[in-house]
């Protein structure tokens, strides 16, 4: 038996072959054959979407001996319409201490040299720089300078706390040194 792809099915009846075209005498000629799809539909693209394209088509050929025809002109008339500018200004502010960095030494300074009252006056002044720079990006500068003003006097009252203190301590070490040796001879008579 023959190769099944090339059997014909029973209902199938092959089309006869076309004439061979007449020779051109001029005219409109019908295409020969079956369908013929329109010229000029839809391609699609594979870059997305197409604008239509602008302009004129193009003009009719005409063929030797056919009617001439009259053709309308067309004019089409774009119109840019205007455009804004925006522009747009990004101020960019470098945010100021606001005398965070002299509050946070300080804090160290304080905690780890035995004035721990003089941290009283320095960790609300960190919260106060802080509360500045919040301002200061609030665009609020009002606050921003009574925040740093407020942590910079306090900065300044934990200063002077930690010298007192220091002072009071090196007062009373000399005091308990001048009064052990004042004691000492009287120990000396009693031995």
């Amino acid at each position: 038996m023959d190769d099944p792809a090339k059997q014909v099915p029973p209902a199938y009846i092959p089309a006869p072959d076309p004439a061979p075209a007449p020779a051109y005498q001029g005219g409109y000629v019908p295409p020969q054959g079956g369908y013929m799809p329109p010229q000029g539909g839809y391609v699609p693209s594979q870059g997305g979407y197409m604008p239509p394209q602008t302009g004129y088509a193009p003009a009719p050929q005409q063929y030797p001996g056919a009617p001439q025809q009259q053709s309308s002109t067309n004019v089409v008339v774009v119109q840019q319409q205007p455009t804004t500018a925006v522009n747009t200004t990004y101020v960019h502010h470098t945010s100021g201490d606001h005398y965070f960095t002299l509050s946070i030494v300080l804090s160290f300074i304080c905690f780890f040299c035995g004035s721990w009252w003089a941290l009283l006056c320095t960790v609300p002044a960190i919260f106060f720089s802080l509360n500045a720079k919040a301002a200061e990006e609030r665009g609020d500068m009002t606050g921003t300078q009574s925040n740093a003003n407020i942590s910079l006097g306090l900065n300044i009252a934990g200063i002077v706390s930690y010298v007192v203190c220091w002072v009071i301590i090196v007062i009373v070490v000399i005091v308990e040194v001048a009064v052990i040796n004042s004691c000492v001879p009287t120990y000396d008579y009693y031995c």
